[in-house]
């Protein structure tokens, strides 16, 4: 959670640094006896220049956000509860360090809500979430045997196929130290305990088959489902959605995924939303999102006019 607070204390402080810039451009806004004084105009042109680029687009982006994935404060205070646990009563405190106030904080927390939101909207495959609901609704009961590469999973494959018991080829080969004495035994698991590799392959295997070698990040499994139960009282699915939603962007977070995929569907909502400016600066930032999909336009432009003297030559040459 304290990477929660430093990631929007960073955001916010940028922020709260443009905001700070009123005042007459002639006043003094930090004096030196020694070394000369700092005006307002001259903080406000650097603050333009280093951090006008990243501000401009926090508040776009809560004017896009905002309209289809709005934040209500309870909301709010609940996302900040956790962070106010952590601090307790040195939570004002410790945003003063950066040059925070509380209310600058919640609007900067209220934005990253919204972007998870549409995160969840748009980077959440449907199918996923029902699939994930549907795989739920049971327990499964099995075993498996872990190696380290494919060519002792073939090995592994060979002895089953030929007739050896799953559980002494699990106790010589697998590198399991949870399940390798006990013949591989998993005993009974829900739905998203196990690495999603292996979770996809043991809910799509019939009972009591063996199957093909599987891989994860820990090496290779060979899988065998002994026996599947249905989970009691297990929930609805609108009761169930929001936190398939949230554990499946869990996973993409922790993958990496997450923030390529914010970036690009925020991209698209500011190209939509279309803003403009006269600022020199702030005008070649908005380019970025402006000019999204044109350089593919010219793209074929350019092919469809590299074609044309090829039909002319064409036409040349048949004449």
């Amino acid at each position: 959670m304290k990477k929660t607070i430093l990631s929007v204390t960073l955001a916010a402080s940028v922020l709260g640094l443009a905001a700070c810039s009123g005042g007459d451009d002639k006043t003094n806004l930090v004096t030196s006896k020694d070394y000369g004084n700092i005006t307002t105009a001259e903080f406000n042109e650097a603050s333009h220049e280093l951090t006008g680029p990243y501000v401009l687009k926090q508040l776009m982006l809560e004017k896009v956000l905002g309209e289809k994935y709005k934040v209500e404060d309870k909301d709010l205070d609940e996302a900040m509860k956790p962070v106010k646990e952590q601090y307790g009563d040195d939570f004002e405190a410790e945003l003063a360090k950066n040059g925070l106030t509380v209310e600058g904080f919640k609007k900067t927390l209220r934005l990253q809500l919204m972007q998870e939101k549409l995160l969840q909207d748009k980077a959440v495959d449907e199918a996923e979430v029902k699939k994930t609901y549907e795989q739920g609704k049971y327990e499964l009961k099995g075993r498996h045997i872990l190696v380290e590469d494919q060519e002792t999973a073939d090995k592994v494959m060979k002895e089953l196929k030929d007739g050896k018991k799953f559980e002494d080829v699990a106790k010589e080969y697998s590198t399991d130290p949870g399940s390798k004495d006990k013949g591989g035994d998993l005993d009974w698991f829900q739905q998203g305990t196990m690495v999603p590799e292996f979770n996809d392959a043991a809910y799509e295997l019939e009972l009591n088959k063996v199957s093909e070698p599987v891989q994860s990040s820990f090496g290779f499994h060979i899988i065998e489902i002994t026996d599947k139960r249905e989970v009691k009282d297990y929930p609805k699915f609108e009761d169930k959605e929001k936190e398939i939603r949230e554990g499946i962007l869990a996973g993409l977070t922790q993958s990496g995924e997450a923030g390529a995929l914010l970036e690009e569907l925020q991209g698209e909502l500011l190209k939509e939303a279309g803003f403009k400016t006269d600022d020199k600066l702030l005008k070649e930032s908005l380019n970025i999102y402006n000019t999204v999909g044109e350089e593919d336009k010219a793209d074929d432009k350019k092919s469809d006019d590299k074609e044309e003297p090829k039909a002319d030559e064409k036409d040349k040459e048949e004449k």
